[in-house]
């Protein structure tokens, strides 16, 4: 069985203020004991083997030189990363530089994930982003000198102040650029972060917002093959497809999530008890997530543009009646797969 690998970065220079991941300002004393914890987790995975590795955050490019390179040579120790594995990682601008692309490469870093959001600097700064745009085209310079070709950048849009136009100019700036795939979200803001309760463009808005980034980015050659997602042809994140697909992942770090032998299970989503358990050699505190896997098959796999088989459907009334109704409002179609359609 083909599985991918995610490995959790908790460490940025700052918490933006619409993020409500597990992260950790502030705590960079604790990072070569992190880098440590983490190689000494995937000794529990000894033996396994895996042909994506996505490492996210958090900010991963916020450990210090020559820490990344070190995390993956003890990770390898324990779990094979096959030769022609996808090997992705995230990226501030304000935190990459020349040395690190090179670091990347030397750990076999093959896949870079840039969080640009906007090019208007006025955006960026009022969400808390570090980076401006010069920022990130430096940053990008220094990637493609290194070598890298499989670059993503992640647009934001339903913004507080953003314009449909400033959205569209954000998708048009990135398709001058060697970009390979871009991810547009639009922003969420989860109750208890600091931009929680500032207004937002309305619904009209925010769709005409994707639309505008949806059809820029169709025109300069990227195919939409996920709900938020669009690569140019080979291009597509493997790793992530896998989330899609419902196939198989390892988790190592704080609060990472695995889908391993058929369960679900998290890790604890303290860092200093991810780091206790660590160090005394036994595995973070782990919930066991209760699994509803057809349910999960239709969610996950229906954001993908080739939908999923109609034989994965379950075989019940009450499914076929869901599916006809949805079908009758145009949501959907089905014949050997279900498919969303653009409505839907």
């Amino acid at each position: 069985m083909s599985r991918g690998l995610y490995i959790h970065i908790p460490y940025c220079q700052r918490k933006c203020g619409y993020c409500d991941f597990v992260s950790y300002p502030g705590k960079e004393s604790t990072m070569p004991e992190y880098v440590q914890a983490v190689i000494r987790e995937a000794e529990f995975y000894q033996g396994e083997s895996v042909d994506t590795v996505f490492i996210g955050g958090g900010t991963p490019s916020h450990l210090p030189d020559g820490a990344i390179e070190q995390l993956l040579d003890g990770v390898r120790k324990s779990i094979e990363i096959a030769p022609e594995a996808e090997i992705s990682i995230e990226a501030n601008p304000n935190s990459f530089s020349g040395e690190k692309a090179l670091e990347y490469q030397r750990a076999g870093i093959n896949r870079l994930s840039f969080g640009l959001q906007a090019v208007q600097d006025t955006l960026l700064a009022s969400i808390g982003r570090l980076h401006t745009y010069a920022d990130f085209l430096r940053a990008l310079d220094a990637a493609c000198e290194a070598g890298f070709a499989n670059i993503n950048a992640d647009l934001m849009y339903s913004l507080p102040g953003q314009s449909v136009e400033q959205a569209r100019q954000s998708a048009r700036a990135v398709c001058a650029l060697p970009i390979t795939h871009v991810s547009a979200y639009a922003l969420k803001l989860e109750k208890g972060v600091p931009m929680y309760g500032m207004p937002q463009p309305d619904e009209e808005t925010d769709r005409a917002m994707f639309y505008a980034i949806k059809e820029t980015l169709e025109e300069a050659g990227f195919a939409r093959y996920e709900i938020s997602n669009f690569a140019k042809k080979g291009y597509e994140c493997r790793h992530n497809l896998k989330y899609w697909r419902v196939q198989e992942y390892i988790g190592l770090g704080v609060a990472a999530h695995s889908f391993y032998q058929g369960e679900r299970f998290s890790n604890d989503d303290g860092l200093g008890r991810y780091l206790a358990a660590l160090g005394r050699g036994k595995r973070a505190e782990i919930s066991r997530l209760q699994a509803d896997l057809p349910f999960e098959r239709i969610m996950l796999k229906t954001r993908l543009l080739e939908g999923m088989p109609a034989e994965e459907l379950p075989e019940s009334e009450g499914m076929r009646r869901s599916l006809a109704k949805l079908q009758k409002l145009g949501l959907c179609e089905l014949g050997e797969r279900l498919i969303l359609t653009e409505k839907g």
